[in-house]
């Protein structure tokens, strides 16, 4: 129970503990358990805020003082420090040599960084040893914070700082949340200047006299900025016995992290049963650690994983990690109604920064199949996911100039298809925009895209039924490498006139393939192919028009600016090759196109004070902000086949097209595109709306629409995704490039919804939220238009919270409710859900 979470710095609960816990009975405990009452405290005066509560003990007359002694000398008393006691009289007996002295009312004694007050003090000279009794205290100031003990009675020795108390209450310094734990007992031993031991004792957060949780034990040991370790504790709600506990450690460190088992956690679900597991965190240095977990679902199997964080310096990190499955050992056994859907996943996420330039990147996301993914990931993200990844890149700049190294490999799969892409090795030098000296008059920008790769493409079809579906003869299968050069150098010409701007942009490209298609058959052949072609640009801007609005008392309220443009582009010199290329990224899927791309931009700015609560600004305040912008644009394509790539009865995606709108819109000929709307609305900076539309230029209404709104406040926040898209016809004179749906390729229907709102603090008080993902479309084997909820309820007390969770999956292979349930404990960390060897993003 001792992991402080890494970067974060947040104490954990480690236990070392195989006991089953009833979620049940632990929450109607936690509820019931309020009414139970505790043993009132013996001690006379007990703290109740351990932060300022102290007795008075600063008369306004000094009566009396202990002069000052000979320095401390006894063995294990640091050199120099001397006893100094106040109090309202006192009185001395015995012999010179052992003098013992006897102070009554409001004694304060101080040495060191002790202090030391109570009732009725006597000191023994000779032994050092002092003996307070009636409401006594003992404050020991640290690093961080401060220890107190409490007591009815206590005998210390102030040479070697050891000593006990009797009937004694107290705290310890912060964990590394803040919070302060506090603790009773019969008996407290000081064995050391950091380390003191409790007999029959509670230890807890909660600062009342009946704790909503606490640990009783006999014996406890708390080791300052160190931690606390209890042996055989057992964990109280109310006062009520819940869970017995062989041992548990909690860190009360300021930074440092500790070694040990983190909290359980636990769950269940409809198809995998009650969920049980556990992880031990190790640290590795200070800058490295390491998480193993186990789990255990009751109706499954096992499950393993481990997560590996390391930081080599301030910018630079490794994420490694891991998590597996060994399927239908509990539970029913495999056969064709209950498949082994069993697997493993890795990721690596990783950043370092190199002393000499150089910068390295690595983003991994690999599964041993589809099935496990959407059967055991913890996210509906995770599940719905079509795409695994492995990228390392490595770069280095020089000026202008940019060196990059790159190992690709990405797999989509689809309906039953799966394309995996790979680009490995790969080098690429680039050169950014920069002026050419030679010409210093005429503002020149020259910019180049080199590289030289190995890449690869393979395409699995799990029915071969599909190949038919899809109008495709072959799937494409290409060697391990094939060899591409890419040369790409540009010219930028940048012109102003009478308010005007204007940009030309040249540039020729010529690619190199080992291997090419046979247009006619789809089959990967070893002919190579050289594809060159020019591409020459034009965009031109007119002054933008501007006009502010303001009140009837004349104070300004916005400004409106609109800002035209008109851009021609015109590439030339593929023809009938793109149909020869294999494509393997977005530098192979570029086809010939004679176009000019035109729309206005709407802005409204108004000022926002810094300053002001409100928001509001006069007119000489403020600064300039955009609330709400509206974008209209639209294409006329010249050649409405680009140069013979428009394919007949497909989809089409490729350069321009496909950077225009979102939606796909390139399965028939053309002349005008879509008509694109773009709209964003930032009036606060807790509340944004975007939506973007797409409207079908023959007339055919709405194409497609995405429209996203939030709200995100202290108290609330609301957040909603929607997506419609619809499946559009063909004009008559269009009929023969449509699918055998009768519509056009690439157009499917499709409506979801994602809303959330979360309400409440975490913190303090009721607090609860739901989110979900419905899919309104009709699908084969889908039986619920919801296909994902999470609905959360807690409530948080001012020394822990509960929290009660409901998930729900019906996706793919997994139809699935998983009840989660979690218990936060301030100072030690919280019995939940944590994933350990997934990505959770």
């Amino acid at each position: 129970m001792t992991r402080a979470r890494f970067g974060e710095e947040i104490g954990k609960w480690s236990l070392a503990s195989r006991g089953n816990v009833i979620v049940a009975c632990l929450i109607s405990i936690f509820f019931l358990g309020f009414s139970f009452a505790q043993e009132q405290n013996p001690v006379e005066q007990r703290v109740t805020n351990p932060i300022t509560d102290t007795p008075s003990v600063n008369p306004p007359v000094r009566n009396q003082s202990l002069r000052p002694r000979l320095p401390v000398r006894a063995e294990g008393a640091a050199t120099g420090e001397e006893l100094t006691v106040d109090a309202d009289r006192f009185t001395v007996s015995g012999p010179p040599e052992k003098r013992v002295f006897v102070y009554e009312g409001n004694v304060d004694a101080r040495i060191g960084v002790y202090r030391l007050q109570a009732d009725r003090v006597s000191v023994y000279e000779a032994e050092n040893r002092v003996v307070a009794e009636g409401r006594v205290i003992l404050d020991q100031q640290l690093e961080h914070g401060t220890q107190r003990i409490t007591g009815t009675r206590a005998e210390w020795n102030y040479a070697t700082k050891t000593g006990y108390f009797v009937n004694s209450t107290g705290f310890t310094s912060q964990t590394q949340d803040g919070t302060v734990l506090y603790f009773t007992a019969e008996r407290v031993e000081k064995v050391s200047a950091d380390t003191i031991i409790i007999v029959n004792g509670e230890v807890t957060a909660c600062d009342e006299e009946v704790p909503k949780w606490s640990f009783r034990a006999r014996h406890v040991e708390i080791r300052l900025n160190d931690r606390v370790r209890l042996r055989a504790p057992g964990f109280y709600v109310k006062g009520l016995p819940v869970l017995r506990l062989p041992y548990a450690s909690i860190p009360i460190k300021r930074r440092d992290r500790a070694s040990g088992f983190l909290t359980p956690t636990f769950g269940f679900s409809g198809s995998k049963g009650f969920r049980f597991s556990d992880a031990y965190y190790l640290t590795l240095g200070r800058s490295a650690d390491l998480t193993l977990r186990g789990d255990i679902y009751t109706a499954r199997g096992l499950g393993f994983g481990a997560d590996l964080r390391t930081r080599a310096n301030e910018r630079s990190h490794l994420n490694v990690g891991f998590f597996a499955v060994k399927d239908r050992i509990f539970g029913e056994k495999e056969g064709p109604n209950a498949p082994n859907q069993g697997g493993s996943s890795l990721y690596v996420d990783g950043v370092h920064y190199f002393a000499n330039g150089f910068l390295a990147v690595a983003d991994v996301n690999i599964t041993s199949s589809l099935a496990f993914r959407q059967v055991f990931s913890d996210s509906i993200q995770q599940a719905v996911s079509p795409e695994e990844r492995l990228q390392i890149f490595i770069n280095r700049n020089f000026g202008d100039y940019s060196l990059n190294f790159l190992a690709n490999s990405q797999t989509v799969t689809l309906s039953g298809v799966s394309i995996r892409t790979r680009r490995l090795p790969s080098i690429s030098f680039e050169k950014r925009p920069s002026v050419l000296a030679l010409l210093e008059r005429l503002p020149l920008y020259f910019s180049l895209e080199s590289s030289l790769e190995g890449v690869s493409r393979k395409e699995t079809f799990e029915d071969p039924a599909l190949l038919a579906r899809d109008k495709i003869q072959n799937a494409i299968v290409t060697p391990s490498m094939v060899q591409r050069l890419d040369l790409f150098p540009r010219f930028d010409i940048p012109f102003y006139f009478a308010g005007w701007s204007a940009t030309i942009m040249t540039g020729l490209r010529a690619t190199y393939y080992s291997n090419s298609l046979d247009p006619a058959t789809r089959q990967v052949t070893s002919r190579d192919l050289v594809r060159n072609y020019g591409e020459f640009e034009l965009d031109l801007r007119p002054p933008a028009l501007a006009r502010d609005f303001r009140a009837d008392d004349g104070s300004f309220r916005f400004r409106h600016v609109i800002e035209p443009y008109v851009t021609y582009r015109r590439i030339a010199g593929i023809g009938d090759d793109f149909n020869r290329i294999i494509i393997f990224d977005e530098k192979d899927a570029i086809a010939d196109t004679n176009e000019i791309e035109y729309g206005i931009v709407n802005r409204f700015f108004v000022r926002r004070s810094t300053m002001s609560p409100t928001g509001k600004a006069s007119d000489d305040e403020g600064q300039p902000y955009e609330a709400l912008s509206i974008t209209v644009r639209n294409k006329y394509f010249f050649d409405p086949f680009f140069g013979g790539a428009l394919v007949r009865g497909q989809p089409n995606q490729f350069y321009p097209i496909d950077t225009f709108s979102g939606f796909s819109y390139g399965g028939a000929p053309r002349r005008f595109s879509p008509i694109n709307f773009e709209v964003r609305y930032r009036p606060l900076s807790d509340l944004f709306t975007d939506a973007r539309l797409d409207l079908d230029s023959g007339g055919d209404g709405v194409r497609a629409l995405a429209l996203t709104l939030g709200v995100d406040r202290r108290a609330i926040k609301v957040h909603q995704t929607f997506y419609y898209t619809r499946a559009i016809g063909l004009a008559p004179s269009l009929q023969p490039y449509a699918d055998e749906r009768g519509k056009e390729p690439g157009t499917l229907p499709g409506s979801q919804w994602s809303p959330s709102l979360f309400v409440g603090n975490t913190e303090r008080g009721v607090f609860g939220g739901a989110s979900f993902f419905f899919d309104f479309q009709n699908r084969p084997n889908k039986n619920s238009s919801l296909i994902s909820s999470t609905v959360t309820l807690g409530y948080a007390f001012d020394c822990c919270a509960i929290t009660v969770q409901n998930f729900s999956f019906n996706v793919g292979l997994r139809r699935e409710n998983r009840f989660v349930f979690s218990f936060r404990l301030n100072g030690i960390g919280t019995i939940g859900t944590e994933p350990v060897g997934q990505r959770t993003r």
